[in-house]
């Protein structure tokens, strides 16, 4: 393959926006100037400029300010400085890649524009934890794929502590009412510099051709590139601006008004790319020509030509090892990017296989499948994988170990039990030739310990992570924030196989080094509370973990405002502590307010809407408001059965809890049908001995009992005291409730003795391994003190 190199779009894009202000810059209008620098000096709603020459004033006061103060972060997007710019998604991208190179933030960017407007509230969270950042966004109302009511709806509506947001638009923009009822602050200014953008005419001075080139253009043409086309260039002054050679129109005023006088319909506008296609194609060398005739092709909606262009090797290699991807994104999404595509791609492989030499056949492979694993998940990979697996033997040790790790991941997901196979052996061959922590060999080890993990291998998981834990701590030293995900993987594994007394030290270190690091209001903080609280709660210290989750849900509030999702979870995890310390009037308020808002944000019909209405079903249920829990009860199992299916274990929960109201308020016939549905799922899922078919068990025998239907209930209950005993163990709580329910039935049944028996006996055995006043043995001989004297306590 022929080496070519795809230009980095961020960085063009930054040289764009740094030349065009540097050329439209006008700093005199003062006291605005002042204005903006008290704005930028304290915690304020954003501040719109409106009217005027908004860019000239903006761009001079943000390239003051930041030689001013070099500790913050400035952001400036300049709408109209090139085609592009007129984008929400551009602009959105611009952003986001900005944030995570400030905040030196480990994570990919999305790929889905929903999934990147919903990281942007974390992002900016967590670099205002560490900088003040200003974000200058310069004729918002210009960009072509907004209406006025959306133009800055990407924006979350809380901004975090430390961030300035400073907008310009156009005087008679809706926009700037729309941001004035969302409680912007809107002032009205006329700059000395130039008359609005939305009054610019057609520069008279640069013959037509040349500026429907120039406006064709995605990052404006050289003087080469014109005088190939037939035409001088123009001076670089007024309406056009220089970049590195390039010239360029100078602001969305300039090409609204070629657009309208010199491009007025599609077709126009289609001619206009076809001929600055024509010229990328023949005048330009390989790094340009790669920039802009996707660009040109997109816009002429040439979709055959740029089929061909996107299945060249050189070219698609080229755009694979661009930074992000962010061009072949770009491509794949104006063409098409569904499993059409790579079906279309598969059909590209007898070509490529006889055009290329096996090593560069796989890299292409290798790239192009991990592309299309980001961005098109349902896409068919077989005959890619195939075509690496022939040629897998015959690779360099290094892209072999890539072949079999990607191949492994990729079964992995197809949960095919050949992956381990894969996966380990590409996880030897990476610590062999890179050590054991190199960026590879680290992503083998983890995409090995999750399948042991998904598989309920928990101790091989923890053995990895262990080993992951240690290859860091040897590079980076004890007190680095990239240990956080090491320690919170081998928290989270050794929490779900049951020894929250295992994973609570290394939460614990984890929130250590994330408040020394990054302070008290980051959402990485906040996430290590989260799971500190957690395994304490599993220990049942719910006076630590009130603490924890209160400090948690008061980051969210102060870094995401008190409507977004980080901000509900944390009053849902905060309500359960209270729940479970019974302090029940707060716990409700707790998941009313998560409820409000994860209806308000996702609907009714969602996981964590249905989590929520359970929660808030249960606390109702709990203070005897039956009438106000049962409904909420019977709308999260609807929730549950259309989400995650009616054979499901939070379906299951649900479906208990109402059954267990239902025998509460004597409705015994629906409540022996739901306790007999859940009985038979727990015993399809967790099978015959598992804790939860148990209990549900028991439950059904008390039903009975209290029906008076002994001769169905006694067996039951014996059956659920000796398996408890066998498979939890006599100290278990599950155990002791079934034993002191036997004991109900047989005083019900007129056999005092060996109900007096059973409990004495349960004592005995328990009392060696619980302590005095241990909550269980106390109830225990509770039960036994009032078997005489007060015989309904003993249910």
């Amino acid at each position: 393959m022929t080496e070519m190199a795809a230009l980095d779009p961020e960085s063009l894009s930054a040289a764009d926006h740094a030349a065009f202000a540097e050329t439209v810059a006008d700093a005199s209008a003062r006291e605005l100037m002042r204005r903006l620098n008290r704005h930028a000096a304290r915690q304020d709603a954003p501040l719109v400029l409106s009217g005027g020459d908004t860019a000239g004033v903006l761009a001079a006061w943000s390239r003051g300010y930041a030689g001013k103060h070099p500790e913050a972060g400035l952001f400036a997007h300049f709408v109209g400085c090139t085609a592009e710019s007129r984008s929400t998604e551009r602009l959105l991208e611009r952003l986001l890649l900005w944030l995570r190179r400030l905040a030196a933030l480990p994570d990919p960017l999305p790929v889905a524009p929903e999934d990147r407007r919903e990281i942007l509230p974390n992002w900016l969270g967590r670099a205002a934890a560490r900088y003040r950042l200003v974000v200058v966004l310069d004729a918002v109302d210009r960009l072509t794929d907004a209406d006025p009511e959306q133009a800055v709806a990407w924006l979350p509506d809380h901004l975090p502590p430390g961030v300035r947001i400073v907008a310009g638009v156009s005087a008679s923009s809706a926009v700037a009412e729309n941001l004035r009822l969302r409680g912007w602050q809107v002032e009205g200014t006329e700059s000395a510099g130039s008359a609005g953008a939305e009054d610019a005419g057609t520069p008279e001075s640069i013959p037509p051709a040349v500026l429907r080139m120039l406006w064709a253009s995605r990052r404006g043409l050289t003087a080469a590139e014109l005088e190939a086309a037939g035409h001088a260039a123009p001076a670089a002054q007024g309406p056009v601006y220089q970049v590195d050679g390039r010239l360029q129109l100078a602001g969305a005023g300039v090409r609204d008004a070629v657009r309208r006088s010199l491009l007025p319909d599609g077709v126009d506008r289609q001619a206009a790319h076809r001929t600055v296609a024509e010229i990328a194609e023949t005048a330009m060398p390989p790094e340009r020509r790669l920039d802009e005739l996707p660009w040109q092709l997109t816009r002429a909606r040439d979709w055959e030509h740029l089929a061909r262009f996107l299945a060249d090797p050189d070219v698609l290699l080229a755009l694979l090892h661009q930074p992000d991807r962010l061009d072949l994104t770009r491509w794949w999404h104006a063409w098409g990017s569904d499993a059409e595509l790579v079906a279309w791609y598969a059909q590209r492989l007898p070509g490529w296989r006889a055009a290329l030499a096996g090593e560069s056949l796989a890299e292409l492979l290798l790239l192009l499948c991990a592309a299309f694993r980001d961005q098109i998940p349902g896409g068919d990979l077989t005959p890619f994988m195939e075509e690496l697996a022939f040629h897998e033997e015959s690779l360099p040790a290094g892209q072999r170990a890539r072949a079999l790790a990607l191949r492994g991941s990729w079964l992995a997901e197809q949960e095919r039990p050949e992956a381990e196979g894969l996966l380990q052996d590409a996880l030897e061959r990476r610590l062999e030739r890179l050590g054991a922590d190199h960026p590879e060999t680290r992503t083998s080890r983890h995409q090995l310990a999750t399948w042991h993990e998904a598989r309920g291998n928990g101790q091989a998981a923890v053995e990895l992570y262990r080993a992951a834990l240690r290859a860091r701590e040897q590079s980076l030293g004890e007190g680095d924030p990239g240990l956080i995900p090491y320690l919170t993987n081998l928290g989270a594994v050794l929490k779900a196989m049951d020894d929250p007394a295992a994973a609570k030290p290394h939460f614990r270190r984890a929130l250590t080094i994330a408040e020394k690091h990054y302070g008290n209001r980051h959402p990485t903080t906040a996430a290590c509370l989260d799971n500190l609280a957690g395994v304490v709660y599993a220990e049942h210290d719910f006076d630590q973990a009130e603490t924890l989750y209160q400090r948690a849900l008061g980051i969210a509030e102060t870094v995401f405002g008190p409507a977004h999702a980080a901000t509900a979870a944390a009053a849902h995890n905060l309500g359960a502590v209270m729940d479970a310390r019974e302090e029940y009037r707060t716990a409700e308020m707790l998941f009313q307010r998560a409820l409000d808002i994860r209806e308000e944000l996702f609907g009714a019909e969602h996981v964590d809407t249905a989590s929520s209405l359970h929660n808030l079903a249960g606390v109702k249920d709990a203070m005897g408001r039956y009438d106000e829990a049962e409904p909420l009860y019977r709308k999260a199992i609807a929730n549950w059965e259309t989400l995650v299916g009616r054979d499901h274990p939070a379906t299951a929960t649900s479906v208990n809890n109402l059954a267990d109201l239902l025998r509460e308020t004597g409705q015994h016939g629906e409540a022996e049908q739901l306790y007999r549905r859940n009985l038979e799922t727990w015993r399809g899922l967790m099978g015959e001995e598992h804790p939860h078919t148990l209990m549900t068990l028991c439950e059904l025998a008390a039903l009975y009992a209290e029906q008076k239907r002994f001769d169905d209930a006694e067996p039951m209950l014996r059956d659920a005291v000796e398996r408890t005993a066998r498979i939890l163990g006599r100290d278990n709580m599950d155990h002791i409730n079934a034993v002191t329910r036997l004991a109900g039935l047989l005083r019900d049944t007129g056999r005092r003795d060996e109900a007096r028996e059973l409990l004495r006996r349960t004592i005995t055995s328990v009392e060696g391994t619980l302590g005095m006043i241990s909550p269980r043995l106390q109830k225990l001989r509770r039960h036994l003190d009032a078997l005489d004297v007060d015989p309904d306590r003993l249910h």
